[in-house]
């Protein structure tokens, strides 16, 4: 998978720039806010997958430890790239979730990452190793019954139909397809872990239910976009209905 990742980086960066991509990332930045301020003014950040650094940047720039892990070479570069750009440094660890850094820390980050795995039960517990007691655990994927609500508004109840029955998931970017992650499922290898769920985040909730994205472009409509979604992220039922979801968890 690793190549795939690296000969899509310039797909990825154009990804980046859509207003789709800037709530993505504003609602995560928002919600890894949060759980900062319980963990202390100056914590240690591992993130497993972290690719280009764009959930871990804002972290590096309020003052954090930030490591990120990844097994694509280009990918480092890039996030060393946008952290000096950005005026903030990070530390780069080339591997994956099967040769993880010894050591705790306070928030571990993986996002994005299991929906590639093979779905072994270890994955989770691996990264739950590396969360210190009292620490937070910070898993997010793309949420299976979000596709389906997006199918059914880009293309009708056939291809919400075909989206629910597919055993996998495609994914445009990358011009491949993953494996699809329930939070639910997660969650349960989590708790085996010895993990204490916090709470449940949906991620591009009302973004994905506007098909027309013309407005998005609009500053000020994207304000109110991003406001609307911050305060939708964390409500039942809202946060189960979005692209992904995002789950932390403390040990």
């Amino acid at each position: 998978m690793t190549d795939v990742f690296s000969e899509k980086l310039a797909a990825w960066r154009d990804y980046t720039e859509t207003p789709w991509a800037r709530i993505r990332y504003g609602v995560v930045e928002e919600v890894l806010r949060r759980q900062c301020e319980h963990l202390g003014e100056q914590i240690r950040v591992l993130d497993v997958g972290g690719g280009d650094g764009m959930d871990a940047l804002p972290l590096a720039l309020a003052g954090h430890d930030v490591t990120i892990v990844d097994p694509s070479a280009e990918w480092l570069e890039e996030v060393t790239r946008r952290a000096a750009t950005a005026g903030t440094n990070v530390a780069t660890i080339r591997g994956g979730l099967d040769d993880l850094p010894v050591g705790e820390w306070d928030l571990v980050m993986c996002h994005f990452v299991l929906r590639y795995r093979s779905g072994a039960d270890g994955d989770v517990a691996a990264l739950a190793s590396r969360v210190r007691p009292g620490g937070r655990l910070s898993i997010m994927d793309v949420n299976p019954d979000g596709r389906v609500l997006r199918e059914l508004l880009n293309g009708g109840p056939a291809a919400a139909l075909a989206e629910l029955q597919a055993e996998r998931a495609k994914v445009e970017t990358f011009q491949t397809d993953a494996r699809k992650v329930s939070v639910d499922a997660i969650a349960s290898q989590a708790a085996e872990a010895g993990m204490a769920p916090l709470g449940v985040y949906g991620n591009r909730i009302a973004n994905d239910l506007l098909i027309d994205n013309t407005a998005k472009h609009d500053p000020a409509f994207f304000e109110d976009l991003l406001a609307l979604e911050v305060e939708l992220c964390d409500r039942e039922p809202f946060n189960r209905v979005g692209f992904a979801w995002q789950l932390i968890l403390q040990r």
